[in-house]
């Protein structure tokens, strides 16, 4: 066996590990799969044991290639951010930027915009990963994340970007048919469409408030889903009223699918924001993309749109 790069063989194993393809591996890292695999195999040799199973069809971790990734990952990456930023600021900024994105605010608030920094970036490479959950950023290998973070963490800095509200509508067709609810307590006499929480397997309560009260509501609906894209389309048929995500709500709204009802009433969690992992050095690509969309995203209209209907329940 020849010499080997370790270096180099390592970002081609984190690579192929991350997507489970030669293939993919090779176009991300600019080789052909043949080479990948060569790297695999002396890498493989060199270690006496086998990183990968592979079938004609599909390509699978072995127990001591989740070990060795769950090693070497963070180091790796580590080292290829600390020659990024010893660079030459004239040099251009190129790489991966993982990152995991909530589906429906994502489409509104970045997706239309996201040419502008293929644009400024166009060798950075966005691997999107679109998830409605939370997501570990150091055992999941992201750079970044768009959502609400939970919980404070001294490892983590987060960025605001937009008031997370929801919003009560139901279908003009539902409307037609059923009424318009005036008050909250009207709400029990109709149908209603509900979430489940995945995570913890209970169906949402509305808590809502308004200028001078806060009322929280527990519907008892007769349909219940796990997914906010199948909770729209529900309410654009017809099926009862629900509770929205305003940045959701907006388009469906202004396409006349979908009416905001009990208007003085909204409900407010825990800001949308981008996070990343605490580190001295930001790697340039990351920074380049987080300020990218701190600046676009404040800016927008969906936002904005948001913040004027907070302002509304605080004046």
């Amino acid at each position: 066996m020849g010499s080997i790069d370790l270096l180099k063989a390592v970002k081609t194993f984190t690579a192929t590990y991350e997507l489970a393809s030669f293939s993919a591996a090779g176009r991300q890292l600019g080789l052909t799969p043949g080479a990948i695999s060569k790297q695999i195999g002396m890498l493989e040799s060199l270690l006496g044991c086998r990183l990968f199973q592979r079938t004609t069809r599909n390509l699978s971790a072995t127990e001591e290639g989740r070990r060795l990734y769950a090693l070497v990952h963070q180091p790796a990456q580590q080292i290829e951010d600390a020659f990024a930023a010893l660079s030459s600021a004239e040099a251009r900024i190129s790489g991966v930027v993982k990152v995991s994105l909530p589906i429906a605010f994502t489409r509104v608030a970045l997706l239309p915009v996201l040419r502008k920094f293929r644009e400024q970036s166009p060798l950075v490479t966005l691997d999107l990963r679109f998830e409605n959950r939370h997501v570990d950023l150091i055992s999941e290998g992201y750079d970044c994340a768009i959502g609400n973070l939970p919980d404070v963490d001294s490892n983590i800095v987060s960025r605001n970007l937009s008031p997370s509200l929801q919003v009560v509508c139901a279908a003009p067709s539902y409307l037609e048919r059923h009424g318009e609810p005036r008050s909250i307590e009207e709400l029990e006499q109709h149908e209603l469409i509900a979430f489940r929480s995945p995570s913890s397997g209970r169906i949402q309560a509305w808590k809502l408030q308004a200028k001078s009260k806060e009322v929280v509501f527990q519907p008892q609906p007769r349909l219940i889903v796990t997914d906010t894209e199948a909770l729209a389309e529900l309410a654009v048929a017809g099926c009862g009223i629900v509770l929205l995500g305003a940045h959701h709500a907006f388009p469906l709204i202004d396409a006349g699918r979908l009416k905001h009802v009990l208007t003085e009433f909204v409900e407010r969690r825990s800001d949308i924001c981008i996070y990343y992992p605490t580190r001295k050095h930001l790697p340039p690509r990351v920074a380049a993309f987080v300020d990218f969309v701190i600046e676009e995203i404040r800016q927008s209209e969906i936002v904005k749109r948001s913040e004027r209907l907070l302002g509304q329940q605080k004046d």
